[in-house]
């Protein structure tokens, strides 16, 4: 596993017509809503997410997405190193959906598996977002950095345990598809 990077981005992943059709497609033909209680909460049990956020799974939308997870296979290669396992056609897609309208705001935490047997390595976000203010994605490795160049129809991929939040957008509507990345345990 490497320790250089902590994030990795390929720009210009999906153009406007592929956003438009995965948008169009997680909003007519999702399966399920998250519930509050399935996001990450504080330390008092209050939820720390505040979105819409869209379920559905890898079988349904992997036609749309192209070659994503050659993609993502070949930036954990080059870039990361972790033993990731295939994605599973029941493997869960999220389309998070951050509205100005009600602050919509991911506070910090980081993305884990809850198992003995395996761990969540990457995720992934890919923004789907044509137009929107604030909504920043931070990471914090010491002190919080903000994630540049988050461009529309951008995949980018981070380190799970890192921790990182979503600021709160205060003009239009984010929008992301989110997508984890699992392996054999840390050890």
């Amino acid at each position: 596993m490497s320790w250089q990077y902590d994030y990795w981005y390929i720009n210009n992943c999906f153009n406007k017509k592929e956003m438009k059709s995965l948008i169009s497609f997680m909003e007519k033909n999702y399966d399920n809503m998250e519930a509050t209680r399935d996001g990450a909460l504080d330390l008092k049990g209050n939820p720390i997410k505040n979105t819409k956020t869209l379920v559905t799974t890898w079988k349904k939308i992997k036609s749309l997405t192209g070659d994503l997870e050659a993609k993502v296979n070949q930036t954990n290669e080059q870039n990361f190193g972790y033993v990731l396992f295939p994605f599973n056609n029941l493997n869960k897609v999220l389309l998070n959906i951050y509205d100005s309208k009600q602050k919509g705001e991911y506070d910090w935490h980081y993305d884990s598996a809850r198992s003995d047997l395996l761990d969540t390595k990457l995720t992934i976000l890919i923004n789907l977002s044509e137009k929107y203010e604030g909504g920043e994605l931070q990471l914090f490795q010491g002190i919080p950095y903000t994630v540049k160049k988050f461009t529309p129809g951008t995949l980018l991929l981070f380190k799970s345990y890192i921790h990182h939040r979503v600021t709160p957008v205060t003009k239009g509507v984010r929008k992301t598809l989110t997508l984890f990345c699992i392996g054999p345990k840390f050890r």
